[in-house]
């Protein structure tokens, strides 16, 4: 089998394909004279088909799965591996001229995977799910709906022992000195805007809802950059508004909420079946994380994200970070202790012209 380093998406396997330091023709692709992997002289040079084996493994031809397992999710490996996965590039048919490589070299991949369709067992044994699924046998939009509509403080849905551990990996330490900002909207005060004492967090009773707090619970909310702030706020053109410049006078150790995914299931020994079942969940958390937020939207929208959030801070950690749905390149932290920081600066700016930008519905 030959295949090259355009072949892949995963940044894994394009390294180990780099590594070797072998260039030709990819037959697989057509390009001409990139890195590539030749299994008859490379295989004991690398881990590429281990790898790939890892994933490929998973997957249990029709013949030998449950006979309670749903037709509908019997697929062709090729697709099964480029719907559940982003490691390949390529088209269906490559993929698969890819994965035949694989089970003609290996010594225990069945042969019946390239020709039944396939599927993953434990994606439907309920004592497995219990058992590796952050999220129980439930899904995370069924979480959401409970939170919102059944029981908002008290339900069985997510393994938190379990979460817990899969967070630790998302944990960043922020060093003391790093500088963050916070606006507010100082109209009502006109050009002489906020004091420097009325920029904190405000207090626990008149604390409104926000992505990463509950009404009633106080937290600071923070950009990395002065004009995310500005644009996290909803400033109008011509509003004035008060920036503050917050100094941390203590390292904070932060959940990164913008790197609770990752980019390759070979980061790590990590079993598969969890990483693909834990990772699709991750997922949807992330992609809600950073869902924007519209004036009409209600508050109960914050729940899930609320959930996580309060999660985090009962595990210690200081804040929370999560990408600007502003600033693609921008990020904020939601503070739970502001004593962790010092308000060293303020000042006061009137909004110039605003740049819209429209998008079909």
């Amino acid at each position: 089998m030959i295949c090259c380093i355009d072949c892949f998406n995963d940044k894994e396997v394009k390294a180990a394909i780099e590594m070797i330091g072998h260039r030709g023709n990819c037959p697989i692709c057509g390009k001409l004279n990139t890195w590539i992997y030749d299994s008859d002289f490379d295989s004991d040079k690398s881990a590429v088909e281990d790898m790939l084996g890892s994933i490929i493994e998973i997957y249990v031809p029709e013949s030998e799965l449950p006979s309670i397992y749903p037709s509908s999710d019997k697929k062709t490996i090729a697709e099964r591996l480029c719907g559940e996965w982003s490691i390949f590039s390529g088209s269906l048919d490559k993929v698969f001229k890819i994965v035949k490589g694989v089970v003609d070299n290996s010594l225990f991949l069945s042969e019946k995977i390239l020709i039944e369709p396939v599927g993953i067992p434990q994606l439907y044994d309920e004592e497995y799910l219990l058992k590796y699924s952050i999220m129980r046998n439930h899904t995370w939009e069924e979480f959401k709906k409970s939170l919102r509509n059944v029981n908002r403080f008290h339900n069985d849905f997510i393994n938190l022992e379990l979460l817990r551990e899969i967070l630790k990996v998302a944990k960043i330490t922020i060093p003391m000195g790093e500088r963050f900002y916070r606006a507010r909207v100082s109209n009502e005060k006109g050009s002489a805007g906020f004091k420097r004492r009325e920029m904190w967090a405000p207090p626990d009773d008149i604390a409104s809802p926000g992505r990463a707090n509950s009404k009633g619970q106080s937290c600071l909310y923070l950009s990395n950059r002065k004009k995310t702030t500005v644009k996290e706020i909803r400033a109008h053109a011509f509003d004035y508004v008060t920036i503050a410049t917050f100094k941390l006078i203590r390292e904070i150790n932060v959940l990164d909420l913008c790197s609770i995914t990752h980019n390759s299931p070979f980061y790590a020994d990590t079993n598969k079946v969890d990483y693909l079942i834990n990772e699709q969940i991750m997922h949807a958390i992330e992609r809600d994380l950073a869902k924007p937020m519209s004036r009409w939207d209600s508050e109960l929208d914050y729940l899930p994200t609320q959930y996580i959030s309060d999660f985090a801070k009962f595990c210690g950690y200081d804040g929370v970070r999560y990408y600007s749905t502003f600033d693609k390149d921008a990020y904020n932290i939601a503070l739970f202790d502001s004593s962790a920081c010092s308000c060293t600066y303020h000042r006061n700016f009137l909004v110039g012209d605003l740049e819209y930008k429209l998008y079909s519905v």
